[in-house]
């Protein structure tokens, strides 16, 4: 109850400060509500998306053919303010041949896109301090490349956040965030009972553009989640990104990445723990190909482990998500990608291919722990409309890891 009272409070006193604000600020003969709805656009997002799952161990493989519809609005600004709303359907279409986590399907092997109707997001921004937005209410959030805090895009069901953000540039270079979670909407719906996590959570980013020095963000993830308390923690970290352009004619570019973050345990949490993450990537592009190596180390020491419960997973570790949960012993997962970008495909706007493949081994003994193969397409044409397609094979090698293969193919229309 104190979390929703925070958050009420905090939508009276953005509206407090509008007004304040904002007195001087002219309106149109139609009054401040008739404008806003005036320069409201719409938000409209339908994917349809085929999976198909093959898993060792289950006499069956899994299928979904599933629909993801969200629609809202934005309104426009006034008197510093400015409101969205956003409901999200998520629907199967035909028999349900997969675990979706709620319907009780557990022969199948999981996916994770359970049926779902909810408010998605529902905020309320305020820009009337300078290079500055306040936003309270449910909402996306991302922070940087997704590793620690992101969206879940790729799953049906986005992952939103009942949250208070405050988010300035007001010194030239930096962008400096902070957000208080009270709540986690997460991916497997109300349904599921890991659903929803309350949390008294809290999340720093600070960025400095360093223009051709490259960018440095650091960041802190201080989480408190009461439904899980073996997930409570808090992590301290710096990543560098920088791409140098060798010839910009032939567009031979070199990037790189180094980052390296700490974690230990946090609030109810009854391990005493500290570990490490450890990542560094190393690009070229001679446009329109593109070569990644990269190396990814999540601590562990046989009983505690680097864990980043509201990442967008799915960007990590291979596609087929079997390291959704760090294993006690830790990871590690060197890979290579090479990607190639087709701009001006004669039948639309751009097409891109992968491929990557992840080698991986623990933590603590190397122990091999499979490896995989990722590749992949997507389309961009008529400027709403996308076509993705992709699939994994993972091998769970001497492991006792079951073996698995997924495909997926995926319409999306998006304004």
């Amino acid at each position: 109850m104190k979390k929703e009272i925070f958050l009420v409070a905090s939508c009276l006193a953005i509206f407090t400060a509008g007004q304040v604000f904002a007195e001087d600020e002219p309106i149109s003969d139609d009054g401040p509500i008739i404008e806003a709805i005036k320069n409201s656009k719409p938000l409209i997002d339908v994917r349809y998306r085929f999976e198909t799952k093959d898993q060792d161990g289950f006499a069956q493989d899994a299928y979904s053919n599933t629909i993801r519809t969200r629609l809202g609005f934005e309104t426009g600004e006034v008197y510093n303010l400015k409101v969205l709303v956003e409901f999200e359907n998520v629907a199967s279409i035909g028999d349900d041949h997969f675990n979706s986590t709620t319907n009780g399907r557990t022969q199948f092997p999981v996916i994770a896109d359970p049926n779902v109707t909810e408010i998605n997001r529902a905020q309320v921004t305020f820009t009337g301090i300078d290079k500055t937005a306040i936003t309270v209410g449910r909402q996306r959030f991302n922070l940087n490349n997704h590793r620690f805090v992101g969206a879940v895009d790729f799953r049906q069901n986005q992952q939103t956040f009942d949250a208070a953000r405050f988010s300035t540039k007001l010194i030239d270079h930096v962008t400096f965030d902070y957000l208080y979670i009270s709540r986690v909407h997460r991916i497997f719906g109300d349904n599921n009972p890991a659903g929803e996590f309350n949390s008294d959570s809290h999340v720093l980013s600070a960025i400095i553009d360093g223009d051709e020095l490259g960018t440095l963000k650091t960041y802190g993830v201080i989480l408190d989640l009461e439904e899980t308390p073996a997930l409570s923690s808090q992590s301290w970290g710096a990543r560098y990104e920088n791409i140098v352009t060798l010839d910009e004619d032939a567009g031979i570019k070199l990037g790189v990445v180094a980052e390296y973050a700490t974690q230990s345990d946090n609030a109810a949490n009854p391990i005493d723990y500290r570990e490490a993450y450890l990542h560094g990537e190393a690009s070229l592009s001679v446009a329109p190909f593109t070569g990644k190596l990269g190396y990814e180390k999540l601590g562990g020491d046989g009983t505690s482990s680097f864990k980043t419960p509201l990442a967008t997973l799915h960007k990590f570790q291979g596609f087929a998500d079997v390291f959704l949960v760090t294993p006690a012993a830790g990871l590690q997962d060197v890979y290579g990608t090479i990607a190639y970008n087709w701009k001006n495909a004669p039948f639309g706007t751009g097409v891109k291919f992968f491929a990557t493949y992840h080698d991986f081994k623990s933590d603590v003994g190397s122990l091999d722990l499979g490896d995989e193969f990722d590749a992949g397409m997507s389309v961009k044409f008529c400027k709403h409309w996308s076509i993705n397609l992709k699939g994994a094979v993972y091998n769970g090698g001497a492991s006792n890891i079951a073996d698995r293969n997924l495909i997926w193919a995926a319409l999306r229309f998006q304004y």
